[in-house]
Order: structure tokens, then sequence, then C-alpha cells
């Protein structure tokens, strides 16, 4: 097993008198009282040899006598599997070129144990369109039922407020290939595997981590993911459909249908599994008799986030550190010893700041970078200091306000991420960020006398820019205005008495579920402007190609629904035209 995937009858009457007589009538199990049963087996993780009444629940499709999927006993009558295991959407699927192999170990070989099932009816959700899009379950029902035995139990089905502990071993089992295009040898004996049930915002979180720009969070609502501890090795093409299921008090429930990974041996990348207890509903529709099980009390609680911390993330609990302004992303940028601009961290190896920072000053190795700001009693000291080794400017930049104000700069060394160095999450061309709310910037407020505040984070209101372009038209003598365009944000100060430093290169953020994004990059407009003279920043957004053509490392984000409507109008204030000296 290393995924996408791509019974002799019996005499009806006969076998439900033998279940009756057996005490296991259709009805037995609906409290889940024997389902999920397994007797004592201490097993290895990684890939071995099931043992015999191990898996009791495990199934295997079978078109025209081929492997094709795995699926999990849920009733006498039932198997819960993936849809994508049947022809595609819209192509007829003709139940009799199926068949169903319960209660055997060894596909292949002699003697072959166990029953074999014709199949009378498939279900696909009918939300199903393919597996990346979710919905990726499916219902077989067989022609004739079975009874329970050692080798064949069902597995027990988690209600929709079930609570799965995320981060902990659970098992896949399966007869599927054990790398690409290398199939399980004969006897073809089931393999079983060891990986830890992942939450979707750790999954989605590890494969942003990858720097894959063709997987964007992969897992959906509806979707749960697991990956083996050493994040080498995973299941393959065969072991779709089947289940990933986790003991809880000494009872086994299914959380997950295997449905895709994006490569048997592609290191790191979690395989994505349909949640379980997301279609409960859905089962009990069509099955009336399913292994549902109460869970135990106490329900546990754990977390998953540790395996993967991600980017945008903040160590404390106050609120985003904004009012200190110790943002773990933030670096100083010194030229000839002086801090000239503002920057961020967008990887390890990264910056970006706003390319009039190196207009006339082009040269890395007069800079030094500042980065882990640090309270060190009445002081703020730096943790680390790098040198430049390489500087790129847009090539369209000519002057601030006309745009593109946009560079970055390469470390001579990395950065070990820690509490106080962190990169932020660049967003995606498609972001939305609320207009109207507020977010935050890095600065000096200036108070009624004159006197500047000690450097901190300042909180401001976004504009769009035709908003923002009206106020700069009001604010302009005619002939000398400033146009916004549409690759710039703009801000403006949280209460309209506070009054800002200008400054340059420094970060625009916005805090997002928890997450921080980098929307924007001070370029002009005295930092965070006036209600009438907004401060100008580059919008991030805008040039995600540019900057992911440079920078290969750089660390973004999924926006996570709901995406706020990003309502940008030109209506104005009503003030009176000022002159262009007021700029």
């Amino acid at each position: 097993m290393g995924g996408q995937g791509h019974g002799r009858e019996f005499a009806g009457t006969a076998v439900l008198l033998t279940l009756v007589i057996m005490g296991l009538s259709l009805g037995s199990y609906a409290s889940g009282l024997t389902c999920g049963k397994q007797r004592l087996i201490t097993r290895v993780a990684g890939g071995v040899n099931a043992q015999r009444g191990e898996w009791a629940w495990q199934v295997s499709l079978q078109h025209r006598g081929r492997h094709i999927c795995g699926g999990s006993v849920i009733s006498h009558r039932w198997i819960l599997t993936a849809a994508h295991c049947f022809p595609e959407v819209g192509h007829p699927i003709v139940p009799q070129d199926w068949k169903v192999i319960l209660g055997r170990l060894k596909l292949t070989g002699d003697p072959v144990k166990g029953e074999e099932r014709d199949v009378a009816e498939i279900i696909l959700h009918e939300s199903y369109v393919n597996y990346k899009k979710g919905h990726d379950i499916a219902l077989v029902r067989l022609s004739l039922p079975v009874w329970f035995k050692r080798d064949i139990s069902p597995i027990c089905l988690p209600r929709a407020d079930h609570q799965f502990a995320f981060g902990t071993q659970c098992w896949v089992t399966g007869w599927g290939d054990i790398g690409t295009n290398n199939s399980l040898s004969d006897p073809m004996h089931l393999q079983e595997m060891a990986l830890d049930l992942l939450s979707r915002d750790t999954c989605n979180c590890i494969y942003s981590n990858l720097r894959d720009r063709t997987i964007v969070s992969p897992a959906m609502p509806g979707m749960v993911c697991a990956v083996t501890p050493d994040r080498r090795r995973g299941p393959c093409k065969g072991d779709s459909g089947g289940p990933l299921v986790c003991l809880e008090d000494n009872r086994w429930f299914q959380a997950g249908i295997m449905s895709f990974s994006m490569d048997c041996e592609r290191l790191n990348g979690p395989i994505i599994l349909t949640e379980t207890k997301a279609y409960a509903d859905w089962i009990q529709h069509h099955v009336r008799k399913a292994a549902f099980a109460n869970q135990t009390e106490p329900r546990p609680r754990t977390t998953d986030k540790y395996l993967c911390t991600g980017c945008g993330t903040l160590k404390r609990d106050k609120p985003g550190l904004g009012v200190e302004g110790l943002w773990p992303w933030y670096v100083s940028l010194q030229y000839e010893g002086k801090h000239t601009c503002g920057g961020t961290l967008i990887s390890e190896d990264w910056i970006v700041t706003a390319a009039q920072c190196f207009i006339g000053r082009q040269e890395p190795e007069r800079w030094v970078v500042l980065l882990g700001e640090k309270e060190v009693g009445l002081k703020r000291e730096w943790l680390e200091r790098r040198a430049l080794q390489d500087i790129v400017l847009h090539g369209a930049y000519f002057n601030a306000t006309e745009g593109y104000d946009i560079a970055v700069a390469k470390l001579d060394r990395p950065v070990k991420f820690n509490d106080h160095i962190w990169a932020i999450c660049n967003p995606y061309k498609t972001h939305k960020f609320p207009l109207g709310s507020t977010c935050w910037t890095r600065g000096r407020t200036i108070d009624g006398t004159g006197t500047p505040s000690p450097l901190g984070g300042v909180e401001v209101k976004i504009l769009g820019p035709r908003s923002c372009n009206c106020r700069y038209n009001l604010t302009s003598d005619h002939g000398h205005e400033i146009p916004i365009g549409s690759q710039m944000l703009c801000a403006v100060p949280h209460k309209s008495t506070m009054h800002c430093e200008e400054t340059i290169g420094e970060p625009l953020m916005c805090n997002e579920k928890g997450t921080w994004f980098l929307a924007g990059i001070s370029s002009f407009g005295k930092g965070c402007g006036t209600v009438v003279r907004p401060g100008v920043y580059t919008a991030v957004s805008a040039y995600q190609d540019w900057i992911m053509e440079l920078v290969w490392s750089a660390y973004y984000d999924v926006q996570k629904p709901p995406i706020p409507a990003a309502r940008d109008d030109d209506r104005c204030l009503t003030i009176k035209p000022r002159g262009a000296g007021n700029r």
C-alpha cells in the first residue's frame, strides 16, 4: 500500500433463519454494541500484512473479477465506499458487473476463503461530480445479506456530532498498489498501515507548506486527512473506498473513506478522505439499520495544530500584538547603519518591501536586515541580522504615485522560525479583503502636541482604490490629481484624530480567522494617512504571479469562507476641495 482508486449465493430464507438463530437479527446492532469489535492483536505501524479477524469489516469491490476498491461493512446488506470507484458521472453503472468479497485476507491463491456477494444496487451521492470536489461517498447493496462472524462484522459509524482525536494514530487497510505502477504481489495479502488523523485546516496547512502551486487547499468541507508519521508513504491505487478507523474505548469507528492523494510516494502530502460523520444523515437516509454507535464520554479534546504552524501565526494571546507592534514577520531595512524602510518576511530567506526604498541604493552589500524584534526591559532589541544577497525591483516601477511600488530582497542565509521570527501569509490574486474593516500597519501615532508615540502597531480602516481615488481627487488641485489604480489599497486612521509619521515599506496586515495576511506595502500618503488623504499601499494580491516567479519559497494561504464582500465605490466625503499644497 503505498490514492487514487479507480460472493457465492445462498438462499435468502436460509440466511435469515441462520441470523435469527445466532441472535443477530438485522436490527440487533442499531445501538452499535456489536460493531467495531476486534480480537486483541499486537500490530506494527507501516504497511504490513494484516492478521485474521483483525479488520473484519474490510471488503474488496471487484469489477468483472478485478479488484478496484476497498469498502467497509456497515450492515448485513450494505457496504460503504467511495463514489469515484465507479464509472464517471454520466456513464451507466451496471451492478451486475460488480461483486463484493468479504471476510478474506488474501484475494488470490489457494485455498481462498471468505464470502462473495453479487451487487443489487449502487448509490452515489447526488452531489458527487469528481473526487476533488467532495461528496466522494457511495453505498453498495448486496443481493443477499451476510451473517456476522469472526471474519465478517460491521465497523461502527460515527454520528454527526462525533469528535475524533485529531493528531492521534488511526489505521487504514487495503489491497492497493505498494507504489506507483507497482501492484501488490500474489497472494495479495491485506495490508495495514498506521496514519495520524488530521483536521482539514492542518491538512491544508501542510499542503501550503509544500509550496506546490498546483495543490491549493485540497481538503474541502466534508473531508478529513491522514498522514503517515514519517510522511513518506501512504495508500495507493486500489486502496480508495477503504476505511480509516480509529480506536475509542475498545471499539473501532470509521473516521473516513479513502478518496485521493496526489501521489503514492509524494513526501509530506497527506491523503484526503471523505469525512464519514459529515454524511451520517445521508447514510441513515438510505440504510435504515446502519451500524451507528454513540460515542462514550468524555469526548476527546485534542488538537493537531502543532503538526503544522504555517504562516501568519502569532504565538501570544495578546490581540495581534498590535499595540506593541512586535510582529514576528516585521523587519527593519538599514542602509549604511540607518533604518530606511520597513519590510515583511514572506519566507525563510526573502522579504518584500517598497521598490522606492532601493532607488539609488541597489548595492546589496550596503544593506543589513534586522529581524526578530523583542522587548528587553524598556528597550527593544533585534534577535537576528542578515546581509542581503539580492535585490529585485518590479520592472515597471518609475515612481510611487504611478504604482508597481514593490520589491523583494533575498537574505544571505535563511532564518529559523521561532516565536519572534515568522513569515506572514501572502494573499492569492483572488483574495478579497473586507473594505472598511480594521487592519493594522506600523508606525508612530502623533498626538495633538505633535509628539510621536513609540513605534508600534496602528489600527487603520482599509479602502478600495475607487473610494480612495475619489478622496484624492477632492483634495487635489485641478491638474495635479494622483490617480489611485486598481493595484493599490488605501487606509485611513481608525480614529479620525489620529495622525502617523510617514513610513515606507511598512506592512498593511489583516487578521482573518486567526491567520494574518499581507494586504499591502506602504507607498505614499504619510503613513496611515488622514481621513481626507488616505495612506496608499501597494496591493500585494495584485502581484501574486510576479512574487511567485521570483520567490518559490514564499508562503501563501487560501482565504477561508465565507469570502467577505469587498464593496468599493466612488462615494466621497462631504468636504471642500483643497489645494495641492495640502497633500
